[in-house]
């Protein structure tokens, strides 16, 4: 459930009875001008207005990682990626007939001119040399030797769908032929296989410092209000949400930086805006993160089905749901959508037809309102996001939470999260001004799970 305005007296840290660390009551801050008392909002905050803040409260509450180090590093492991792919190509080949028992030299790389480090001795792949005919020759690897560009290996047939050579070819290896690893095969009592590990790449984020005052004379403190009596809770309410919402636009549109002593967190769309090329659709040659532009109009059911096949596939590091930040105008054409208006309707020989797409409304765990949508490849939890406006009004973003982390800075029991200091007014004037801090970055790592759909009519 929301928290509303009305429900903020617990936030004043004036009035309220919740302890903080150390502190004991909070009743009694803020009754001397010198006095400096720090307490810990952190979770507090993020329960403040979910609906305005969905990401920072999704990354508060379920992906809250410690850092204590302002500038914190972290691994990225694609391994799940190489474990599940498994797949290369022929390179620069010229075609060779194969019968089974013959030995051939051959190089291989990814489809772009990168080496096959797992590949390794004992491996058995199936090349396809003829996709029409389903023609598969079985190589087992015998030698192994890594270059910059490719992998050069020495593989023996040992077995052929089509049994002899023919005019058709389809016992020929040749350039690009595709290959799909299908097991390992050792000799009765041989010793331990060659090993392959895969590579964790190393990265790095920053933390940003947010600072938000709450200001208001001791004049207007004292004065009972028509409407609202005590002045400074709406003060204080107001500046919480304010610094919540500030936080949000970094984790989102912020790029990594560090210019003459201030430091700038990471935020996903900047991620994903400064690393990929914009395309029409998902693709497995397009790279990655993905950043997708196109009209609203020409955007189809079919299109999405295979986007989402990208992006959900496993062997991109895909996970089976997503989240969803959406626009206001998004959301709109998204239910329309779901309705079928002009989207899943399909026609084959003069049937009309209808795809599915099933959608849930429903409440989300931190006071959102969320739009399941379920497709063949996995779940889109929709939720709005009031900060797509202006440019940012045809963003859909779709987050791997898994994959994105909220890295506040905690280190020597110093706790950097948002937390409040009172009473930082100078000693002779005459008015409260307390401050909101938080000092935190954004960690965003394996860019292929994420995507930015840009609708340029919306």
């Amino acid at each position: 459930m929301a928290i509303n305005v009305g429900q903020l007296r617990s936030f004043d840290p004036g009035k309220a009875s919740t302890s903080a660390a150390g502190s004991g009551s909070l009743a009694s801050v803020g009754t001397a001008p010198d006095t400096r008392r720090l307490y810990d909002f952190s979770d507090r905050v993020a329960e403040l207005s979910p609906e305005e803040s969905p990401f920072f409260v999704y990354l508060s509450k379920m992906s809250k990682v410690p850092t204590d180090d302002s500038v914190f590093r972290f691994l990225e492991d694609r391994s799940r990626i190489d474990w599940t792919s498994r797949n290369f190509n022929i390179q620069t080949t010229t075609a060779t007939d194969v019968t089974v028992g013959s030995s051939h030299d051959l190089n291989v790389d990814d489809g772009s001119s990168s080496p096959i480090k797992w590949l390794v001795k004992g491996m058995v792949f199936a090349l396809e040399a003829d996709q029409s005919a389903q023609s598969h020759i079985i190589f087992r690897v015998e030698t192994v030797s890594h270059g910059s560009t490719n992998t050069s290996i020495s593989a023996k047939c040992v077995a052929l769908s089509n049994s002899a050579n023919d005019s058709s070819n389809y016992n020929d290896v040749a350039d690009n032929d595709e290959c799909q690893v299908i097991g390992t095969s050792f000799q009765e009592g041989s010793g331990s296989p060659d090993v392959w590990s895969s590579e964790v790449e190393d990265d790095f984020g920053y933390t940003q410092i947010f600072k938000t005052a709450a200001e208001l004379t001791n004049t207007a403190r004292a004065t009972n209000y028509r409407g609202y009596a005590d002045e400074w809770q709406r003060v204080w309410a107001m500046k919480l949400r304010e610094h919540k919402v500030d936080i949000e636009r970094a984790m989102l549109f912020s790029h990594r930086a560090r210019v003459d002593g201030y430091q700038y967190t990471e935020g996903v769309v900047g991620h994903i805006l400064k690393n990929a090329t914009a395309a029409s659709s998902a693709s497995y040659t397009s790279g990655a993160p993905y950043h997708l532009t196109m009209a609203s109009t020409s955007f189809t059911y079919d299109q999405l089905l295979g986007d989402l096949q990208v992006i959900f596939d496993p062997a991109r590091g895909g996970q089976s749901d997503k989240l969803a930040l959406a626009s206001l105008p998004v959301v709109t054409y998204m239910n329309k959508m779901a309705n079928g208006a002009g989207f899943v309707d399909l026609s084959i020989g003069g049937d009309s037809m209808r795809y599915s797409m099933d959608v849930i409304q429903r409440e989300g765990s931190f006071g959102h309102s969320i739009m399941q949508i379920d497709t063949i490849h996995g779940a889109l939890s929709l939720v709005k996001e009031p900060l797509f406006r202006g440019i940012a009004s045809g963003f859909l973003l779709m987050v791997d939470m898994s994959q994105c982390a909220y890295r506040p800075l905690v280190g020597n029991g110093v706790n950097r999260d948002t937390h409040v200091i009172t009473n930082v007014q100078q000693a002779d004037e005459d008015l409260r001004k307390d401050m909101i801090m938080t000092e935190a970055g954004l960690e965003v790592t394996i860019p292929e799970t994420h995507a930015l759909y840009a609708f340029t009519d919306l």
